[in-house]
């Protein structure tokens, strides 16, 4: 796994302390009929072995329902993954069915890399807001397999320890946000600090544009916010800093998730995405719960947005592609894989299957259910679909707060340099 920290990544990529490189198994361009006119399907993902092991379990059952589609899996982790898709686009040895991310989708339509599945897999059970998240100019290129949030992780046990009050998330404010950390390091007495560092996130920051009715990325690709509303966002980090609220830049930048403050005991509170509550929990022995983002009732509208855990899509030079839609069918609407996979993909997307699903899940993951399904009525869009390019964002806000907390740089110069940065890679 890669020194980055956990934005860089989704969060099923970062569910497991060790992610295993396996390599991609197959080669060649899309299969032909096999003698006996079986089909067969190159379906490429990233995971664990264990993921790897649930999708084995999915595509034995779908083959022996549809004994004339035989599925390979081809499986890498995070980082291999995206390095081997871009080669086998290049060289037209594309996958018939693969996993995108958000970062990614975009870049890959606009390329036309993926095929428009519009009216081929049913979608009336799925959420209208996590499906519009993979349609690009009227055209539906990535089926989601499940919802995630990015939200504010807490350690319960130590707001007790520090004698300090759980926040109401429906109503905390960011200067609210700012005093609890800065409570908790005091109550905590330079054990741990409140909070570790929010603004290396540019999702986070995604969320903070959308409270102020502006937008990392508008719908016609371009950047959507001002540059004193970024300054902002690094400003109140830097002063966090300075207070004891948070970490100092040496402390907290530049760690993988399972290294992070929060995972360590170091901090009681964490943005990040509500699907790495279990592993969170896990590393820290206790149990966490999930908060809504500061300033979700402070500002004209809510920020969070519902993100797919991930896409599953078809490749436009596929020759199968009424079948990878029935495989794509099959993953996304049938019960039994849910029952598989339960929040592995992200809690299923589709309505029958979260509510076979939520029944089977434990203690952790039920909280994350629980706290994804209570937003329901709160999250009323979906965040503009990321254009080409800006799978750079991740890294680029990365480093620049990272400059800017080691006072490398001001606030000011860290909105400007990230505008600059981030324009580059979009043109």
């Amino acid at each position: 796994m890669s020194n980055t920290r956990s934005s860089s990544q989704p969060p099923a990529a970062l569910a497991a302390a060790t992610v295993l490189a396996l390599t991609l198994t197959a080669c060649g361009g899309d299969a032909s009929p096999e003698e006996g006119g079986d089909v067969e399907l190159r379906f490429a993902f990233w995971g664990t072995a264990d993921r790897a092991d649930r999708f084995q379990e999915a595509i034995d059952i779908f083959e022996n329902e549809n004994p004339g589609i035989d599925v390979k899996p081809e499986v890498n982790d995070w980082d291999g993954y995206w390095d081997r898709l871009a080669t086998v686009v290049a060289g037209g040895d594309i996958p018939d069915i693969m996993m995108q991310e958000d970062r990614y989708i975009g870049e890959y339509a606009s390329r036309g890399v993926l095929a428009d599945l519009s009216g081929s897999v049913p979608t009336d059970d799925v959420d209208a807001h996590l499906l519009s998240s993979g349609e690009i100019d009227g055209a539906q290129y990535g089926y989601p397999t499940g919802s995630n949030v990015f939200s504010v992780v807490a350690n319960p046990d130590m707001f007790e320890d520090a004698g300090v009050p759980m926040p109401d998330d429906s109503m905390w404010t960011w200067e609210e946000y700012v005093d609890i950390s800065n409570a908790l390091s005091d109550g905590l007495d330079g054990q741990a600090f409140g909070t570790s560092d929010y603004s290396f996130a540019e999702v986070g920051f995604r969320v903070y544009a959308r409270q102020h009715g502006q937008a990392l990325f508008t719908e016609d690709g371009t950047l959507g916010y001002e540059d004193e509303l970024l300054e902002e966002w690094f400003q109140r980090s830097l002063d966090l800093q300075e207070s004891g609220g948070q970490p100092s830049a040496d402390q907290g930048l530049a760690l993988d998730l399972l290294d992070s403050p929060i995972a360590t005991g170091e901090a009681a509170m964490s943005l990040t995405w509500s699907a790495q509550l279990e592993v969170l929990s896990e590393a820290t022995g206790t149990h966490l719960t999930l908060l809504r983002i500061p300033g979700e009732s402070e500002f004209d509208q809510a920020g969070m947005y519902f993100k797919p855990g991930m896409y599953l899509a078809a490749a436009e030079t596929s020759d199968h592609q009424t079948e990878a839609a029935q495989f794509i069918d099959f993953m996304i609407n049938d019960t039994r894989v849910g029952e598989i996979f339960l929040s592995e993909l992200g809690l299923p997307g589709n309505a029958n299957v979260r509510e076979a699903v939520v029944a089977e899940l434990d203690t952790v993951d039920q909280v994350a259910a629980d706290f994804v399904t209570d937003l329901s009525d709160e999250i009323v869009d979906a965040a503009a679909v990321m254009p080409q390019g800006a799978s750079a964002a991740a890294e680029i806000m990365q480093r620049v707060n990272s400059e800017v907390l080691f006072e490398q740089i001001t606030p000011e110069e860290g909105a400007a340099k990230f505008r600059s940065e981030l324009e580059a890679a979009l043109s």
